[in-house]
């Protein structure tokens, strides 16, 4: 067994194996140099980071006198520690440290910049290390760049509208900061930018498709041929089919796929795999489902069964959803959850693909 992949999936991917994504990073490119901000969201593991990686070393950040600060907001629930540990990036990333005294002094008197502090800030203060980015560049003569990741996070702070409100009024000041968000909970995000309409005009989304199935299937052929290995562009197909387009888990199983094959794949092989990168989850998977109640499982069972009108009388007593009320409460919750996305009254999409298929071939396969 050949034990060297030519998959890459576990982390940022770069150079001919990152393919598909030309028109993403061309868009994210023209907006940055545009000095625009951009937004792109989606489930985990579809290539946020690896776009916006590509996107960056792509251009002469340098020529364009462009400074990148990156920022994640994971292990942040409150806008004091959010805006001091901002401030500090930031300043680390323009200033020399005899020039971040002389800034401190100057611009933020009498604010601890501690991300530990436990001072609460005034408004006035809030404002001021808001405006602390836009200062700072324009003194530099720089276009900063900051790259928010876990942009949803923002929702987990004590009066997120009011956090949101404020971040927009700033952003639609600065003229020498854009900003790159990005966001791994897809109903999250779409709550703060599609239904409270936050930092409408002021963002710019860059959507990110499957993809194409053609150029992804003949990426997994030629990954096969590097070492002599054979794969048929149909099998390639079905990977893709099997996991409905998710870059992550397409190139895990077709690692999978390519560890269990001495020339060429067979059906077997395949079959395989599935069980393996099955197996591999099944911690992540039990997990996501340990909090889902019968009834907001009967609603995922009924939307893998292709109903989607759920309040008829029979849906309602065949899936056993009570009433048209729980039904959007089942919704509600299923979406905070964010199990799936009701995109349109006849359209709903898993979040995760490998869950779809672990619900459709194991966790309902006996009822």
């Amino acid at each position: 067994m050949d034990y060297l992949s030519p998959f890459e999936y576990n982390g940022i991917v770069t150079g001919q194996r990152f393919i598909g994504r030309e028109k993403e990073v061309a868009r994210l490119q023209k907006l940055i140099i545009s000095h625009k901000n951009a937004l792109l969201y989606g489930p985990p593991k579809i290539g946020k980071r690896s776009i916006v990686y590509n996107a960056l070393k792509g251009l002469n950040l340098e020529a364009e006198r462009i400074t990148v600060c990156q920022f994640d907001l994971f292990n942040i629930r409150h806008v004091e520690k959010l805006l001091r540990k901002l401030s500090k990036v930031v300043a680390e990333t323009l200033l020399t440290e005899e020039e971040r005294k002389k800034a401190f002094a100057a611009h933020l008197r009498n604010i601890s910049l501690e991300p530990s502090s436990r001072e609460p800030l005034t408004d006035k203060q809030i404002k001021t290390l808001l405006r602390f980015p836009q200062t700072i560049a324009h003194a530099k003569g720089k276009h900063l760049i900051i790259y928010l990741q876990q942009f949803q996070d923002i929702l987990l702070f004590d009066k997120p509208i009011k956090v949101l409100g404020m971040l927009e009024a700033a952003l639609a000041e600065a003229k020498d900061v854009s900003l790159i968000i990005t966001g791994d909970k897809r109903n999250a995000m779409n709550s703060i930018f599609e239904e409270m309409h936050f930092f409408r005009n002021l963002v710019t989304e860059i959507p990110i498709k499957p993809i194409n199935r053609k150029i992804f299937a003949e990426f997994i052929v030629r990954c096969f041929a590097q070492n002599g290995k054979k794969i048929a562009l149909k099998d390639a197909g079905l990977l893709y089919d099997t996991l409905e387009g998710d870059p992550w888990y397409i190139q895990h199983l077709a690692e999978i796929c390519y560890l269990l094959t001495e020339e060429e794949l067979t059906q077997e092989i395949i079959d395989r795999s599935i069980q393996f990168l099955l197996n591999m989850y099944d911690y992540e998977l039990h997990n996501t489902i340990y909090g889902l109640s019968t009834h907001q499982l009967q609603l995922i069972r009924a939307i893998l069964d292709g109903e989607r009108r759920f309040s008829k009388t029979e849906v309602l007593e065949k899936y056993g959803l009570n009433s048209s009320a729980n039904v959007n409460r089942l919704k509600e919750a299923l979406t905070k959850k964010e199990i799936v996305t009701f995109i349109s009254k006849n359209t709903i999409e898993f979040n995760d693909s490998l869950l779809k298929l672990w619900f459709k071939n194991y966790f309902f396969n006996d009822q």
